[in-house]
């Protein structure tokens, strides 16, 4: 009989470790986890980013660099060793500061002597992100901030098994529940995850820690209107420390009509890059998460043209004045 060195009892043990309640303090905090593994562990890592992704409902934003076209073409231009670096590199190029300090980078290794997953925890390290490493053996050197769950197993079928049961692990610690078998659709996963004793007023997270503001008008002054399609004008009087203040409490969302994906290029630049050009020229992005042509999740929207609602007979009261 296959030996599967009391994978149950090791389960136990690991999840009553001081390390793995770190890992899960940090899981439970980060909107990104990137999760990095190779061999039989990229398959493990891509697993676990979906399932990460898809219990959460839209709490964790999971992703692993799973695919052959991926992995090839990043080597190719860098090589083995620090072809992860690179992919994190990307998929981290728009992320401001703050963003960074709520991603994980959730590396899984068998024998703990992968370069490429270390070379990578040790970019993220870095750069402000949080990492972690689930092992069987324990790594040789140190990573600052690093937490190490190791499994202390010898077989690699027994710690690839147990690193998948641990992912489940961190969704279970996170406040949500893995499906029994049958019970994983939507909408079974709504009930599971959403109803009962965890109804709450705010769905998603950010609602209560996003604020919203309108570009034209509100930060840049805009007197001429679309003028000629750039970003011209001097900040409105205050903008500055009024965003100062606000991303002491707040992620602030700057959403714009600019940042539409069908405006055309003006001097080779979309909407989004002409208003970050703007806003470092006049040094607000490091106040900034992210600008969109979307409505943010928020507490609130700040806009120079928008109608407070209160009842519809004073709303049409006031489109009618205008």
């Amino acid at each position: 009989m296959m030996n599967i060195e009391s994978i149950g009892h090791r389960f136990t043990e690991i999840v009553s470790t001081p390390e793995w309640k770190k890992l899960q303090e940090k899981y439970n905090k980060c909107d990104d986890i990137y999760v990095l593994g190779h061999g039989g562990n990229m398959g493990i890592a891509d697993h676990t980013a979906v399932d990460m992704t898809r219990l959460s409902n839209g709490t964790k934003n999971a992703m692993c660099p799973g695919s052959c076209v991926v992995a090839t073409s990043l080597i190719n231009d860098t090589n083995f060793d620090l072809w992860m670096v690179a992919w994190l590199k990307q998929r981290t190029s728009t992320r401001t500061k703050s963003q960074m300090k709520r991603s994980l980078v959730y590396g899984i290794s068998s024998s703990g002597t992968s370069v490429d997953v270390l070379k990578a925890l040790q970019w993220a390290s870095d750069n402000g992100m949080e990492t972690c490493l689930i092992t069987a053996k324990p790594i040789i050197g140190q990573i600052k901030g690093l937490t190490q769950v190791e499994l202390g197993v010898e077989y690699y079928h027994t710690a690839e098994c147990l690193s998948l049961l641990l992912q489940y692990q961190l969704t279970h610690g996170s406040g949500n529940e893995c499906p029994p078998i049958g019970k994983n659709s939507p909408a079974e996963l709504e009930k599971l995850n959403w109803q009962g004793n965890k109804i709450r007023q705010h769905s998603f997270p950010d609602e209560l820690r996003n604020i919203g503001v309108d570009f034209d008008g509100v930060i840049h002054k805009n007197s001429k209107g679309f003028y000629d399609g750039t970003v011209y004008d001097n900040p409105v009087d205050g903008s500055y420390e009024a965003l100062e203040i606000l991303s002491k409490k707040y992620d602030v969302i700057i959403y714009t009509a600019k940042a539409k994906p069908d405006r055309g290029l003006i001097n080779g630049k979309t909407g989004i890059q002409l208003v970050w050009d703007w806003l470092r020229n006049n040094n607000m992005a490091q106040f900034v998460t992210k600008v969109t042509s979307e409505k943010p999740r928020a507490v609130a929207y700040i806009d120079d043209k928008g109608i407070a609602f209160k009842n519809w007979e004073q709303t049409l009261k006031e489109i009618n004045a205008l």
